[in-house]
Protein backbone atom coordinates (compact mmCIF):
# COMPACT_ATOMS: atom_id res chain seq x y z
CA UNK A 1 0.00 0.00 0.00
CA UNK A 2 2.69 2.22 0.84
CA UNK A 3 4.31 2.10 -2.48
CA UNK A 4 1.16 2.44 -4.52
CA UNK A 5 0.12 5.86 -2.41
CA UNK A 6 3.83 7.06 -2.71
CA UNK A 7 3.54 6.30 -6.80
CA UNK A 8 0.11 8.03 -7.21
CA UNK A 9 1.77 10.96 -5.02
CA UNK A 10 4.71 11.28 -7.30
CA UNK A 11 2.46 11.20 -10.16
CA UNK A 12 0.01 13.72 -9.23
CA UNK A 13 3.13 16.11 -8.41
CA UNK A 14 4.83 15.62 -11.77
CA UNK A 15 1.54 16.79 -12.86
CA UNK A 16 1.03 19.75 -11.37
CA UNK A 17 4.85 20.89 -12.05
CA UNK A 18 4.13 20.54 -15.18
CA UNK A 19 0.83 22.09 -15.80
CA UNK A 20 2.15 25.23 -13.47
CA UNK A 21 5.34 25.25 -16.33
CA UNK A 22 2.78 25.16 -18.94
CA UNK A 23 0.45 28.11 -17.84
CA UNK A 24 4.28 30.22 -17.75
CA UNK A 25 4.97 29.32 -21.46
CA UNK A 26 4.43 33.01 -23.53
CA UNK A 27 2.91 32.08 -27.14
CA UNK A 28 3.25 35.21 -29.24
CA UNK A 29 0.64 37.12 -30.81
CA UNK A 30 0.59 36.34 -34.83
CA UNK A 31 2.00 39.37 -36.50
CA UNK A 32 -0.93 41.75 -38.60
CA UNK A 33 -0.21 40.55 -42.59
CA UNK A 34 -0.35 44.12 -44.59
CA UNK A 35 -2.42 43.56 -47.50
CA UNK A 36 -1.84 45.14 -50.93
CA UNK A 37 -3.35 48.06 -50.82
CA UNK A 38 -4.86 50.12 -54.40
CA UNK A 39 -3.49 53.30 -54.72
CA UNK A 40 -6.10 55.22 -56.42
CA UNK A 41 -5.01 58.51 -56.50
CA UNK A 42 -2.29 57.36 -58.65
CA UNK A 43 -4.40 56.05 -61.48
CA UNK A 44 -4.87 52.47 -62.59
CA UNK A 45 -2.37 49.56 -61.85
CA UNK A 46 -0.80 51.48 -58.62
CA UNK A 47 -0.49 50.08 -55.17
CA UNK A 48 1.13 51.17 -52.42
CA UNK A 49 4.28 49.79 -51.93
CA UNK A 50 3.62 48.32 -48.06
CA UNK A 51 5.29 50.21 -45.34
CA UNK A 52 5.22 53.07 -47.28
CA UNK A 53 3.08 56.28 -49.08
CA UNK A 54 4.88 55.68 -52.55
CA UNK A 55 2.65 53.67 -55.25
CA UNK A 56 3.98 51.92 -57.96
CA UNK A 57 3.04 50.24 -61.27
CA UNK A 58 4.80 47.53 -62.89
CA UNK A 59 3.69 47.31 -66.71
CA UNK A 60 4.88 46.96 -70.19
CA UNK A 61 4.58 44.72 -73.15
CA UNK A 62 6.16 42.14 -75.53
CA UNK A 63 5.64 42.54 -79.11
CA UNK A 64 6.34 40.69 -82.45
CA UNK A 65 6.43 42.77 -85.44
CA UNK A 66 6.72 41.26 -89.25
CA UNK A 67 7.87 43.54 -92.19
CA UNK A 68 7.12 42.39 -95.61
CA UNK A 69 7.63 44.37 -98.96
CA UNK A 70 10.37 47.24 -100.76
CA UNK A 71 9.47 49.50 -97.40
CA UNK A 72 9.48 47.29 -94.40
CA UNK A 73 11.63 44.18 -95.44
CA UNK A 74 15.30 43.27 -95.50
CA UNK A 75 17.57 42.08 -98.32
CA UNK A 76 17.86 38.81 -98.14
CA UNK A 77 20.78 38.32 -100.46
CA UNK A 78 24.12 40.05 -100.55
CA UNK A 79 24.29 42.59 -103.38
CA UNK A 80 20.98 41.04 -104.49
CA UNK A 81 18.70 44.15 -106.89
CA UNK A 82 15.75 45.75 -105.40
CA UNK A 83 12.90 43.82 -105.15
CA UNK A 84 14.72 40.56 -103.31
CA UNK A 85 13.65 41.34 -100.13
CA UNK A 86 12.54 38.85 -97.26
CA UNK A 87 10.11 39.18 -93.99
CA UNK A 88 11.66 41.43 -90.95
CA UNK A 89 11.02 40.76 -87.89
CA UNK A 90 11.48 42.23 -84.76
CA UNK A 91 10.73 40.77 -80.99
CA UNK A 92 10.74 43.31 -78.33
CA UNK A 93 9.96 43.03 -74.47
CA UNK A 94 9.28 46.88 -72.95
CA UNK A 95 9.77 46.63 -68.67
CA UNK A 96 8.21 49.83 -66.91
CA UNK A 97 8.57 51.14 -63.68
CA UNK A 98 6.58 54.04 -62.74
CA UNK A 99 5.96 55.47 -59.20
CA UNK A 100 3.78 58.10 -57.48
CA UNK A 101 3.86 59.73 -53.91
CA UNK A 102 1.56 62.65 -52.89
CA UNK A 103 4.23 65.88 -51.82
CA UNK A 104 3.17 69.06 -49.65
CA UNK A 105 5.46 70.53 -53.40
CA UNK A 106 2.58 68.39 -55.50
CA UNK A 107 2.74 64.45 -57.07
CA UNK A 108 6.31 63.20 -57.37
CA UNK A 109 6.68 60.73 -60.06
CA UNK A 110 9.33 58.68 -61.54
CA UNK A 111 9.48 56.88 -64.92
CA UNK A 112 11.72 53.82 -65.83
CA UNK A 113 11.76 52.33 -69.76
CA UNK A 114 13.67 49.44 -71.25
CA UNK A 115 13.35 47.78 -74.33
CA UNK A 116 15.14 44.43 -74.99
CA UNK A 117 14.45 43.55 -78.69
CA UNK A 118 15.98 40.79 -81.08
CA UNK A 119 15.85 42.65 -84.44
CA UNK A 120 16.27 41.79 -87.83
CA UNK A 121 19.02 44.39 -89.43
CA UNK A 122 18.95 44.77 -92.74
CA UNK A 123 20.91 47.06 -95.54
CA UNK A 124 24.11 48.07 -93.30
CA UNK A 125 27.58 48.12 -94.57
CA UNK A 126 29.01 44.43 -93.13
CA UNK A 127 32.79 43.39 -93.42
CA UNK A 128 33.27 39.75 -95.04
CA UNK A 129 34.78 37.29 -93.10
CA UNK A 130 38.13 37.32 -95.58
CA UNK A 131 38.72 40.36 -95.48
CA UNK A 132 37.91 43.05 -92.64
CA UNK A 133 38.12 45.79 -95.06
CA UNK A 134 36.46 45.16 -97.88
CA UNK A 135 32.51 46.10 -97.13
CA UNK A 136 29.49 45.03 -99.14
CA UNK A 137 26.89 48.13 -99.24
CA UNK A 138 24.20 46.38 -100.19
CA UNK A 139 24.66 43.25 -97.50
CA UNK A 140 22.01 41.13 -96.61
CA UNK A 141 20.50 41.19 -93.37
CA UNK A 142 21.67 39.90 -89.75
CA UNK A 143 20.31 39.48 -86.60
CA UNK A 144 20.80 40.92 -83.55
CA UNK A 145 20.24 42.01 -79.68
CA UNK A 146 19.73 45.06 -78.48
CA UNK A 147 18.55 47.35 -75.30
CA UNK A 148 17.73 50.48 -74.73
CA UNK A 149 16.94 52.93 -72.07
CA UNK A 150 14.22 55.05 -73.72
CA UNK A 151 12.56 56.69 -69.99
CA UNK A 152 14.56 57.53 -66.94
CA UNK A 153 13.58 60.96 -65.13
CA UNK A 154 11.68 62.23 -62.12
CA UNK A 155 8.87 64.50 -62.26
CA UNK A 156 7.15 67.18 -59.76
CA UNK A 157 4.69 68.58 -60.20
CA UNK A 158 5.57 69.10 -63.78
CA UNK A 159 9.55 69.82 -63.37
CA UNK A 160 11.21 66.77 -65.52
CA UNK A 161 14.66 66.14 -65.36
CA UNK A 162 16.40 62.62 -67.04
CA UNK A 163 16.42 60.91 -70.00
CA UNK A 164 12.66 61.50 -72.11
CA UNK A 165 11.60 62.73 -75.72
CA UNK A 166 11.97 65.55 -77.48
CA UNK A 167 9.10 68.20 -75.53
CA UNK A 168 9.10 69.05 -79.56
CA UNK A 169 7.46 66.36 -79.96
CA UNK A 170 5.24 64.97 -77.27
CA UNK A 171 3.83 68.03 -76.08
CA UNK A 172 1.62 68.58 -79.51
CA UNK A 173 1.64 64.78 -79.13
CA UNK A 174 2.54 61.56 -81.64
CA UNK A 175 0.93 61.58 -85.03
CA UNK A 176 -1.66 58.73 -85.71
CA UNK A 177 -2.39 55.57 -84.71
CA UNK A 178 0.16 53.69 -87.21
CA UNK A 179 3.30 51.64 -86.85
CA UNK A 180 4.87 53.50 -89.53
CA UNK A 181 4.16 56.94 -88.65
CA UNK A 182 7.55 58.78 -89.79
CA UNK A 183 8.12 57.30 -93.14
CA UNK A 184 7.49 60.88 -94.83
CA UNK A 185 9.86 62.52 -91.97
CA UNK A 186 8.21 62.44 -89.00
CA UNK A 187 7.53 65.03 -86.88
CA UNK A 188 10.79 66.12 -84.90
CA UNK A 189 13.24 63.95 -83.28
CA UNK A 190 13.11 61.50 -80.22
CA UNK A 191 15.64 60.56 -77.35
CA UNK A 192 17.13 63.52 -75.46
CA UNK A 193 18.58 64.46 -71.81
CA UNK A 194 16.48 67.38 -71.11
CA UNK A 195 14.91 69.47 -68.20
CA UNK A 196 11.18 70.63 -68.84
CA UNK A 197 8.92 72.30 -66.77
CA UNK A 198 4.70 72.30 -68.20
CA UNK A 199 1.78 74.07 -66.22
CA UNK A 200 -1.28 72.78 -66.43
CA UNK A 201 -4.57 75.33 -65.55
CA UNK A 202 -7.57 73.41 -66.17
CA UNK A 203 -7.30 73.49 -70.33
CA UNK A 204 -4.63 75.56 -70.13
CA UNK A 205 -0.88 74.02 -70.48
CA UNK A 206 2.66 75.57 -71.43
CA UNK A 207 6.05 73.98 -70.82
CA UNK A 208 9.83 74.98 -71.71
CA UNK A 209 12.17 72.61 -72.23
CA UNK A 210 16.13 72.75 -71.83
CA UNK A 211 17.58 69.91 -74.40
CA UNK A 212 20.80 68.14 -75.28
CA UNK A 213 20.10 66.41 -78.43
CA UNK A 214 21.39 62.85 -79.02
CA UNK A 215 24.48 61.50 -81.42
CA UNK A 216 25.90 58.50 -82.36
CA UNK A 217 28.80 57.50 -84.63
CA UNK A 218 29.27 55.11 -87.78
CA UNK A 219 32.66 53.52 -89.34
CA UNK A 220 33.40 54.18 -93.18
CA UNK A 221 36.80 52.95 -94.64
CA UNK A 222 38.61 54.63 -96.65
CA UNK A 223 42.26 54.53 -98.35
CA UNK A 224 43.00 57.80 -97.04
CA UNK A 225 46.68 57.87 -97.39
CA UNK A 226 47.06 56.02 -100.90
CA UNK A 227 48.74 53.14 -99.39
CA UNK A 228 45.82 50.53 -100.83
CA UNK A 229 44.84 49.40 -97.42
CA UNK A 230 41.67 51.33 -96.25
CA UNK A 231 41.45 53.03 -93.04
CA UNK A 232 38.50 53.69 -90.16
CA UNK A 233 36.49 57.13 -90.94
CA UNK A 234 34.58 57.90 -87.93
CA UNK A 235 31.67 59.79 -88.60
CA UNK A 236 29.42 61.59 -85.73
CA UNK A 237 26.37 62.69 -86.85
CA UNK A 238 22.80 63.76 -84.59
CA UNK A 239 21.75 66.77 -83.12
CA UNK A 240 23.86 67.06 -79.82
CA UNK A 241 24.59 70.45 -78.48
CA UNK A 242 28.03 71.43 -79.59
CA UNK A 243 28.87 74.01 -76.62
CA UNK A 244 26.82 74.54 -73.01
CA UNK A 245 23.98 76.63 -74.86
CA UNK A 246 20.71 73.61 -74.88
CA UNK A 247 18.31 73.45 -77.47
CA UNK A 248 15.49 75.56 -76.05
CA UNK A 249 11.82 74.16 -77.11
CA UNK A 250 8.70 76.24 -75.93
CA UNK A 251 5.15 74.87 -76.49
CA UNK A 252 1.18 76.45 -75.30
CA UNK A 253 -2.20 74.73 -75.86
CA UNK A 254 -5.63 74.50 -74.89
CA UNK A 255 -7.88 70.88 -74.25
CA UNK A 256 -11.63 71.85 -73.89
CA UNK A 257 -12.37 67.40 -74.44
CA UNK A 258 -13.71 67.51 -77.62
CA UNK A 259 -11.67 69.95 -79.08
CA UNK A 260 -7.34 70.33 -78.37
CA UNK A 261 -4.95 72.85 -80.14
CA UNK A 262 -1.73 72.86 -79.18
CA UNK A 263 1.29 74.81 -80.88
CA UNK A 264 5.30 74.31 -80.34
CA UNK A 265 8.52 76.06 -81.13
CA UNK A 266 11.60 74.54 -81.20
CA UNK A 267 15.20 76.52 -81.62
CA UNK A 268 18.23 74.16 -82.14
CA UNK A 269 21.30 76.15 -80.64
CA UNK A 270 24.38 74.25 -82.77
CA UNK A 271 26.28 77.36 -85.11
CA UNK A 272 28.43 74.94 -86.85
CA UNK A 273 28.12 75.11 -90.58
CA UNK A 274 24.47 73.60 -91.73
CA UNK A 275 23.44 73.52 -88.55
CA UNK A 276 20.97 75.38 -85.94
CA UNK A 277 17.46 76.99 -86.86
CA UNK A 278 14.43 77.07 -85.53
CA UNK A 279 11.43 74.85 -86.22
CA UNK A 280 7.23 75.49 -85.42
CA UNK A 281 4.33 73.35 -85.39
CA UNK A 282 0.64 73.59 -84.46
CA UNK A 283 -1.72 70.67 -84.12
CA UNK A 284 -5.72 70.50 -83.49
CA UNK A 285 -7.75 67.23 -82.51
CA UNK A 286 -11.57 66.23 -82.78
CA UNK A 287 -12.94 63.48 -80.73
CA UNK A 288 -16.91 62.54 -80.84
CA UNK A 289 -16.61 58.96 -79.85
CA UNK A 290 -16.39 57.04 -82.15
CA UNK A 291 -14.51 59.37 -83.80
CA UNK A 292 -11.01 60.88 -84.01
CA UNK A 293 -9.11 63.12 -86.39
CA UNK A 294 -5.86 65.71 -86.21
CA UNK A 295 -3.93 67.24 -88.48
CA UNK A 296 -0.50 69.45 -88.23
CA UNK A 297 0.82 72.07 -89.65
CA UNK A 298 4.39 71.93 -89.55
CA UNK A 299 7.09 74.86 -90.66
CA UNK A 300 11.25 75.59 -90.49
CA UNK A 301 14.67 75.57 -91.38
CA UNK A 302 16.07 73.01 -93.29
CA UNK A 303 19.42 72.92 -90.81
CA UNK A 304 17.61 72.70 -87.66
CA UNK A 305 17.14 68.96 -86.06
CA UNK A 306 13.49 69.56 -85.10
CA UNK A 307 12.83 70.18 -88.97
CA UNK A 308 12.82 66.12 -89.11
CA UNK A 309 10.62 66.32 -92.56
CA UNK A 310 13.29 68.62 -94.38
CA UNK A 311 14.16 68.39 -98.23
CA UNK A 312 15.99 70.19 -100.33
CA UNK A 313 18.92 72.29 -99.62
CA UNK A 314 20.07 73.77 -96.27
CA UNK A 315 19.26 77.14 -97.34
CA UNK A 316 15.83 76.37 -97.49
CA UNK A 317 12.77 76.18 -95.46
CA UNK A 318 10.52 73.18 -95.83
CA UNK A 319 6.86 73.17 -94.74
CA UNK A 320 4.87 69.56 -93.88
CA UNK A 321 1.12 68.58 -93.53
CA UNK A 322 0.46 65.25 -90.99
CA UNK A 323 -3.24 64.12 -91.17
CA UNK A 324 -4.98 61.72 -89.28
CA UNK A 325 -8.35 59.65 -88.16
CA UNK A 326 -9.48 56.68 -86.29
CA UNK A 327 -12.74 54.95 -86.28
CA UNK A 328 -13.93 52.50 -82.90
CA UNK A 329 -16.07 50.16 -85.24
CA UNK A 330 -16.93 48.45 -81.86
CA UNK A 331 -15.26 47.31 -78.83
CA UNK A 332 -12.78 45.20 -80.27
CA UNK A 333 -12.13 46.74 -83.69
CA UNK A 334 -10.73 49.89 -85.00
CA UNK A 335 -9.78 51.84 -88.09
CA UNK A 336 -6.55 54.06 -88.05
CA UNK A 337 -5.25 55.71 -91.05
CA UNK A 338 -2.77 58.97 -91.24
CA UNK A 339 -1.05 60.77 -94.15
CA UNK A 340 1.95 63.17 -94.87
CA UNK A 341 3.19 65.12 -97.11
CA UNK A 342 6.06 67.12 -97.34
CA UNK A 343 7.55 70.05 -99.37
CA UNK A 344 10.23 68.64 -101.62
CA UNK A 345 11.78 72.18 -102.70
CA UNK A 346 13.24 71.23 -106.03
CA UNK A 347 14.29 68.00 -104.98
CA UNK A 348 9.97 66.48 -105.25
CA UNK A 349 7.65 66.05 -103.16
CA UNK A 350 7.31 63.22 -100.31
CA UNK A 351 3.83 61.52 -99.67
CA UNK A 352 3.33 58.64 -96.89
CA UNK A 353 0.43 57.08 -96.32
CA UNK A 354 -1.04 53.98 -93.78
CA UNK A 355 -3.73 52.87 -92.67
CA UNK A 356 -4.27 49.17 -90.39
CA UNK A 357 -6.96 47.57 -88.61
CA UNK A 358 -6.31 47.14 -84.55
CA UNK A 359 -7.91 44.12 -83.76
CA UNK A 360 -8.15 43.30 -79.63
CA UNK A 361 -9.65 39.60 -79.49
CA UNK A 362 -9.37 39.94 -75.52
CA UNK A 363 -7.99 42.68 -73.21
CA UNK A 364 -4.60 43.53 -73.46
CA UNK A 365 -3.79 41.32 -76.46
CA UNK A 366 -3.82 43.23 -79.84
CA UNK A 367 -3.07 42.39 -83.72
CA UNK A 368 -2.67 45.10 -86.10
CA UNK A 369 -2.20 44.40 -90.04
CA UNK A 370 -0.78 47.65 -91.70
CA UNK A 371 -0.13 48.44 -95.02
CA UNK A 372 1.83 51.61 -95.85
CA UNK A 373 2.80 53.36 -99.19
CA UNK A 374 5.60 55.83 -99.85
CA UNK A 375 6.52 57.81 -102.54
CA UNK A 376 9.84 59.29 -102.45
CA UNK A 377 11.68 62.59 -103.48
CA UNK A 378 12.52 60.62 -106.96
CA UNK A 379 8.87 59.85 -107.52
CA UNK A 380 8.88 56.01 -106.79
CA UNK A 381 6.17 54.44 -105.69
CA UNK A 382 7.28 52.34 -102.69
CA UNK A 383 5.00 49.42 -100.65
CA UNK A 384 5.26 47.76 -97.45
CA UNK A 385 3.55 46.52 -94.69
CA UNK A 386 3.73 45.47 -90.95
CA UNK A 387 1.83 43.03 -88.74
CA UNK A 388 1.69 43.34 -85.34
CA UNK A 389 1.37 41.24 -82.13
CA UNK A 390 1.15 42.94 -78.35
CA UNK A 391 0.44 41.39 -75.15
CA UNK A 392 0.52 44.58 -72.56
CA UNK A 393 0.12 44.60 -68.75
Amino acid sequence: MKIKSLLLGSAAATMAVTTANAADVFIPEPEVVEYVRVCEAAGSGFFYIPGTETCLRIHGYIRYDIGFGELNGVRAIPGAPAGDETWNKRARASFRVSTWADTELGPLRTYIETRWQYDTNGGADTATNANPQVFDSTSGYTNAGEFSINFAYIDLAGLRIGKDESYFTTFTGYAGSVINDTTAGGYGPFDTNLMSYTFSNGGFSAGLSLEQGSNSSSTTWVDTNGDGDLDPVITVSGWGIDDYVPHIVAGAGYDSGAFQVRGVFGYDTRNGAGQGGWAGKIRGDVSFDPFSAFVMLMYGENTSAYTTWANGAATAETFSVIGGASFAVNDQVALNGQVQWAEGNGIGDEWAIAANVNYEPVDGLIVRPEVVYYNNNAGQDIFGGTLRFQRSY
